[in-house]
């Protein structure tokens, strides 16, 4: 396990109250929101036709239109932590919000290159992650445009993969480990699920983020000695 993975979970094992209170405050709301608008959607079917294949569409299009928010309030909560600033989960959300369109673009424009990246031998995929993941970082905590976040974070990863797919797969270790004990304790309902993956997806975050910290600091060094020169 590395050093910068260690920080990460310290971190989220510190600020476990706070991280799940937004975490799940959203979960809920997201679900509640879905049990609202299904009726409006599928108002002239009965619920034994409504499957999940039925469904997948809607499931997907409030993803794209809620995950946006919802991981720029959960970027600007976890800045917020790291710097003592504790803006707390309507802060948090609120700024998310306010930067919807923007992570909205981010989003679609890298989750698009990763995904044809998967399809061109996987490993293209799992290199072009490497080198995008802080695409989200930059959009919400820079104020960049999502084109200026994906030049600059291929700027800022260069020569960087290897480190932050280390952490990567620890997080894969964690995800397994977690599926794996939910199937012993006979867990695995739907709903169950999903507060488990909303769980991972904050740590993941939370890891992400020790990386900007990190990259942020050694761009902002080397800009300064080349200003020196």
């Amino acid at each position: 396990m590395t050093n910068t993975f260690k920080e990460a979970f310290y971190f989220f094992r510190k600020n476990l109250l706070q991280l799940l209170t937004y975490t799940f405050s959203i979960g809920i709301v997201v679900i509640l929101l879905a049990q609202l608008l299904v009726p409006l959607f599928f108002g002239g079917m009965s619920a034994e036709e409504i499957s999940p294949e039925t469904i997948k569409p809607f499931a997907q299009l409030l993803n794209l239109l809620i995950k946006p928010i919802y991981t720029g309030g959960l970027i600007v909560l976890i800045f917020s932590l790291a710097t003592a600033q504790n803006k707390g989960v309507f802060n948090s959300l609120l700024a998310g919000i306010m930067r919807w369109p923007y992570m909205l673009i981010a989003n679609v424009l890298t989750s698009l290159m990763i995904f044809f990246g998967l399809m061109a031998l996987f490993v293209p995929g799992i290199w072009l992650f490497s080198r995008l993941f802080l695409v989200p970082y930059l959009v919400m905590l820079k104020n960049q445009t999502p084109f200026e976040a994906v030049f600059n974070s291929f700027q800022y990863t260069k020569g960087y993969s290897m480190t932050i797919l280390t952490d990567v797969f620890f997080l894969v270790m964690v995800f397994i480990f977690g599926i794996v004990i939910l199937s012993v304790l006979q867990l695995l309902h739907p709903l169950v699920i999903l507060l488990f993956l909303l769980l991972f997806q904050t740590m993941a975050y939370v890891v992400y983020y020790r990386h900007y910290e990190i990259l942020l600091d050694k761009n902002q060094n080397h800009d300064i000695i080349e200003t020196n020169k």
